[in-house]
């Protein structure tokens, strides 16, 4: 309980950094000003997916990197498909983009995704195209790009300086509709934590890094590489060599936006935290010591906001059923024949239920309880303003119409409280399987776990 209650309390500086980061990060958070000036890189938007043919949304990616291009009079670019499935060469035959198909007999010690972007370098490689003057800009299966995302590589392309990665922040407006709506609305917390993203590219080392609205010149990925062995985090592992081998100076922000979707159920999005806190695990080994605290504080904070929530559920009901056994009486309740009777039994259990809230401590408590209210309330509609702020980013991209974004809006409030279990359950059910679960292979100097791979 003591631990618990530490981690409790920690939530009130972590609250203030991401209040500081929030508020200096929003002018960068979105590059707005942007000019077509006509002194074009060569850009190569790469798609990493399994199959587009049994992902459709691929071709919906393809076509978006097409269209805004083309607004914006941008022609020096290409499109890569990068993919496992032979039959994409087919089903992409009539877009313009190429297909790079990963051999089925091609070894490298990464896996699934990280095998497909090493074998994608080394493409690359035997046709000379890993060159400072070319630049890879990362997307996974549904991502789709705007005439903004296109504008902002450029711009940050031409003012580069010496940064040779960076990142922008990712919405979730794409099939909102379609998915769980606990999902589509866990899924707003993403779009908030970006603002914390900034801070992580721009003062460097990152503790994590999107996989995808990733830009990096080529010749620094053929450099660096993605043979990190099985982790299913290789895009962290990434984000950190380029900060080792270059400097800090090395990676930036480049503003520009990147649209995908949010896990379509409860299973996907569950596996899909889950894979980020077991690639996190993965890797804390080829960490210094200070990087290596700073990941393990954030995720033991992850783990135990799903702790703190079970154990606040727990302790508010064992000191109030008690109370409640006193004043509720169905048979009795039944009996009232004049409704007039039963209002006051009713506005009393209410006042029974809400008499220790925070609200009423922070009212009729002593000075103590008030103060402690008062710092323990901050990080809570923090924390509440973060799904509001996301949910209206996501929305902002989205074709729902204004009254069922209220509607949506609401809905995140009052359920609040369930959606932050279904977040970070996957973060406790990860870490007790990595600490206590079984090794799957004994050669290898990290556990190995499968890559579950999400439905589009």
């Amino acid at each position: 309980m003591v631990i618990i209650t530490s981690f409790w309390f920690s939530t009130i500086p972590v609250a203030f950094l991401t209040l500081t980061r929030l508020l200096r990060n929003r002018r960068i958070f979105v590059e707005t000003d942007l000019k077509r000036i006509h002194n074009d890189p060569i850009i190569i938007f790469q798609i990493t997916t399994r199959s587009a043919t049994r992902t459709p949304v691929v071709v919906r990616g393809v076509e978006s990197i097409i269209e805004s291009c083309q607004k914006v009079n941008y022609e020096d670019f290409e499109i890569s498909v990068v993919t496992d499935d032979e039959k994409d060469k087919v089903t992409l035959s009539k877009h313009n983009c190429e297909v790079i198909v990963v051999e089925k007999q091609y070894s490298t010690n990464a896996i699934k995704k990280g095998r497909a972007l090493q074998y994608a370098v080394e493409f690359r490689r035997k046709i000379m195209k890993n060159s400072p003057k070319q630049w890879i800009f990362h997307m996974d299966d549904e991502s789709c790009v705007t005439t903004q995302t296109v504008l902002s590589l450029l711009k940050f392309i031409r003012s580069a300086g010496p940064a040779v990665a960076s990142e922008g922040p990712i919405f979730y407006p794409l099939k909102f509709e379609n998915a769980n709506p606990l999902t589509a609305i866990a899924e707003s917390i993403r779009p908030f934590t970006c603002y914390d993203c900034v801070s992580q590219m721009t003062n460097p080392p990152p503790m994590h890094m999107h996989g995808s609205n990733l830009l990096v010149r080529s010749d620094i990925e053929d450099m660096i590489g993605w043979n990190f062995g099985p982790t299913l985090a290789e895009d962290q592992l990434f984000g950190y060599k380029v900060y080792e081998k270059y400097g800090r100076k090395s990676l930036g922000w480049h503003g520009g936006i990147l649209l995908e979707q949010p896990p379509l159920n409860i299973k996907d999005h569950f596996m899909q935290r889950r894979r980020w806190v077991l690639g996190s695990l993965q890797n804390m080994g080829r960490f210094p010591i200070i990087h290596k605290f700073k990941v393990m504080f954030k995720l033991s904070t992850y783990f135990l906001g799903f702790v703190s929530g079970i154990v606040s559920i727990f302790l508010y009901f064992h000191l109030q059923f008690p109370k409640l056994l006193d004043l509720i009486s169905v048979q009795d309740m039944l009996s009232q024949s004049n409704i007039a009777d039963i209002g006051p039994r009713v506005n009393e259990i209410v006042n029974t239920l809400s008499a220790d809230s925070i609200f009423n401590t922070l009212s009729n408590g002593t000075a103590t309880d008030i103060t402690i209210g008062l710092m323990l309330i901050f990080p809570y509609i923090l924390w509440l303003f973060s799904y509001q702020m996301g949910l209206f980013l996501n929305l902002r991209y989205s074709e729902i119409v204004f009254k069922k974004r209220i509607f949506m809006h609401l809905q995140t409030l009052i359920l609040s409280f369930l959606i932050g279990l279904v977040e970070t359950f996957p973060a406790f059910y990860a870490m007790l399987e990595y600490y206590f679960g079984k090794r799957k292979d004994k050669n290898s100097d990290i556990k190995i776990y499968d890559f579950y791979v999400i439905d589009k």
